[in-house]
């Protein structure tokens, strides 16, 4: 969460230019979205910072555009000494797209009164001039909150032209939230630090919603996280990916539980379906560890330059160039 306020850019944005890292991002976008802060009085209502940014990460992916995951972010903070949960300084949130490899930062504010609705505010800067892309207001109800940010999406779609791919704005509206009380059982979840329990909690948001994606696939995540191979494909199994907007991410993830089982053959066709439904950095990377596993060390290194041509900033880069030798 960043305290800013749009009517107060003048001066915080000369500090930060002063003060901001000087790394550059060259190739395509890379999008950070940082949990929204909260200016109402409703504490109760903090866990909406994190889901808008959840959120409209998904939103921007599904457009093609390249987002750092939350636990970049989270890694990230640590890394910096910067707190999580915090509201942070422009210059602050400068350092921090700079350490997740992020040329494009997205940011913004929330408030909530009973008696009028919901008010969003969101901005689009390029963390490194400390330029302002994007900046819009948008009242509207509490229930609808999620979808409030559309505009800023959309303005970043048709300002980013590095996109993976050129998805129509229409697609946007296939992609549909939970309900807020099933989301907001969801994000808590997700903000568990303790894994059993968060995985516990995740259940618990699926009784409330069987047929959501999201819930299903972050509980998928869990139990590969988890080691629980088998659970995960189980999991996965109760979802249609090729008829999801996103189904590329499911997909992928099918293919990493797969190749952890040692089932390579079925790993590459479930990777052939993620790429076919929506190019993305971290599908050829995988590509490239199976290739060089299998002893195909030209397709390896082939596929590493692909996913950096896809997504300079990914950090699994710095990892993945070591599968093959040289």
């Amino acid at each position: 969460m960043i305290r800013l306020r749009p009517s107060a850019l003048a001066a915080p944005l000369i500090a930060a230019a002063l003060f901001a890292p000087t790394t550059a991002v060259a190739g395509p976008h890379r999008y950070l979205v940082v949990p929204f802060e909260n200016l109402s009085r409703e504490r109760s209502l903090n866990w909406i910072g994190d889901a808008l940014a959840l959120s409209l990460a998904d939103r921007l992916e599904l457009l093609g555009m390249r987002t750092a995951g939350r636990g970049e972010r989270l890694d990230a903070l640590e890394s910096l000494g910067l707190p999580d949960g915090k509201p942070l300084s422009l210059a602050s949130a400068s350092r921090l797209a700079a350490a997740v490899r992020a040329d494009r930062l997205v940011t913004g504010t929330f408030n909530y009164d009973p008696n009028v609705g919901v008010v969003v505010s969101g901005m689009l800067l390029d963390p490194r001039s400390v330029n302002q892309i994007w900046e819009g207001t948008h009242p509207g109800a509490l229930a609808r909150i999620l979808s409030l940010m559309d505009p800023l999406v959309l303005e970043a779609a048709a300002k980013d032209t590095s996109r993976l791919s050129p998805a129509d704005p229409s697609t946007l509206g296939t992609f549909s939230d939970p309900p807020l009380t099933v989301y907001e059982t969801l994000v808590k979840a997700l903000l568990e630090p303790e894994p059993e329990r968060r995985l516990a909690a995740l259940q618990k948001a699926l009784g409330m919603d069987r047929r959501s994606t999201a819930i299903r696939r972050a509980i998928a995540f869990e139990q590969f996280d988890g080691g629980r191979l088998a659970e995960a494909l189980a999991t996965l199994d109760g979802i249609a990916a090729d008829q999801c907007p996103d189904g590329w991410r499911l997909h992928l993830l099918r293919a990493r539980i797969l190749a952890a089982q040692g089932n390579l053959d079925a790993a590459l066709q479930s990777l052939s379906k993620s790429i076919a439904a929506g190019d993305s950095a971290d599908a050829h990377l995988l590509l490239a560890r199976l290739s060089s596993t299998r002893g195909e060390t030209a397709r390896a290194r082939a596929e590493i330059e692909i996913a950096r041509g896809l997504d300079p900033g990914n950090p699994e880069l710095a990892s993945v160039g070591n599968v093959t030798p040289r």
